[in-house]
């Protein structure tokens, strides 16, 4: 998977690591709904926290990640 650059930025702030996608990939632990604008939304735990990460329409390229909100999931 591909990480854009905003993407690598909001990781290195929040404390998600490139490890931590892999293992989260690898495991395909994680539910992916739809956006309204033809991404979609993956959310998943790694290390004790939920996680949001906003991919591409073919799942290829990481567009940002954040934490998750309490309704998420």
């Amino acid at each position: 998977m591909k990480i854009s650059k905003h993407a690598l930025q909001r990781m290195k702030e929040r404390g998600f690591t490139p490890e931590m996608l892999g293992k989260i990939i690898h495991d395909k632990n994680y539910k992916v709904d739809p956006t309204k604008n033809g991404l979609f939304k993956l959310v998943c735990f790694a290390d004790g926290n939920k996680w949001t990460l906003i991919v591409s329409n073919d799942l290829d390229k990481l567009i940002t990640v954040r934490r998750s909100h309490k309704d998420e999931l």
